[in-house]
């Protein structure tokens, strides 16, 4: 924690981060994590699309010409947090490759993070079944 700051890096197509590593990016404990990924878009690194997971508050995406959009996180029953970021990573980086709007992978990932959350550490993966029922259950 600290040692590899994400202004360390000069450039990416995509960051991914929580909240306490952006506030450490920035040095700044008190600002809303909105402003920080505007920040760190415009200021710290060449990076066009950034989300910060902020656990139980949801995420915040930022594009740097589209601004700045908090989604809710969706998760009703926490068991383990420990995965719930590399799930939330390892679907959105494909999905914003492949064209999402920052908004859509955002939410995806927080139905990701949900879905994960609910699992007892590495016990079982999200499967693509259970990742449709639930996005389904929360547009109906």
């Amino acid at each position: 924690m600290g040692y590899n700051l994400i202004s360390k890096y000069p450039r990416a197509d995509y960051v991914c981060i929580d909240a306490p590593e952006a506030r450490l990016a920035v040095a700044d404990r008190v600002s809303k994590i909105g402003d920080i990924a505007h920040r760190i878009v415009e200021t710290e690194i060449d990076c066009s699309n950034i989300i910060i997971t902020h656990g139980k508050y949801g995420c915040v995406t930022c594009e740097r010409h589209n601004g700045v959009h908090t989604i809710p996180a969706f998760a009703s029953k926490v068991v383990d947090t420990m995965g719930a970021g590399d799930a939330f990573l390892s679907i959105t980086a494909p999905l914003l490759a492949a064209g999402g709007s920052m908004r859509h992978v955002g939410f995806i990932g927080n139905v990701v993070g949900a879905l994960m959350v609910e699992i007892v550490g590495h016990r079982r993966s999200i499967e693509k079944p259970s990742l449709v029922k639930a996005i389904t259950a929360l547009l109906t």
